[in-house]
């Protein structure tokens, strides 16, 4: 037993509005969600050149030089290095904790802290 189909036969409004909401929601879901990776890669980024340029401040330290401008800028952003050095009573090291921020956040808002132990003689005073 077959059924005639008839010409005017396909989808309804209401149909087409439900599939249309479901592929909307989906695509809100996944932007939201590319939209957070990108966030967290660009962070992450962010890390990853802070980190170098504590660990170029804390090389530029045991070698007693001192930090020059150019090497704080790194990714077109301009970044803030602040040191702190303290004695480490009968040990003969220094602890020296280089802090790196956004220049333009301000050096509380410190992305990565690195701490490296020099020997007195070579250590900030």
């Amino acid at each position: 037993m077959t059924m005639a189909r008839d010409a005017q036969d396909g989808f309804t409004l209401i149909e087409t509005l439900v599939a249309l909401a479901v592929l909307a929601v989906g695509s809100v879901t996944l932007l939201v969600g590319v939209e957070r990776h990108v966030a967290g890669t660009s962070g992450l980024a962010d890390r990853v050149v802070a980190r170098w340029v504590a660990e170029n401040a804390l090389a530029a330290t045991t070698l007693g030089l001192e930090m020059q401008q150019d090497w704080t800028r790194a990714l077109g952003i301009d970044w803030t290095a602040t040191q702190e050095a303290r004695h480490l009573p009968g040990s003969g090291l220094s602890a020296v904790t280089v802090r790196v921020a956004d220049a333009a956040a301000g050096p509380d808002a410190a992305l990565v802290t690195l701490t490296g132990y020099l020997a007195l003689a070579e250590a900030v005073q």
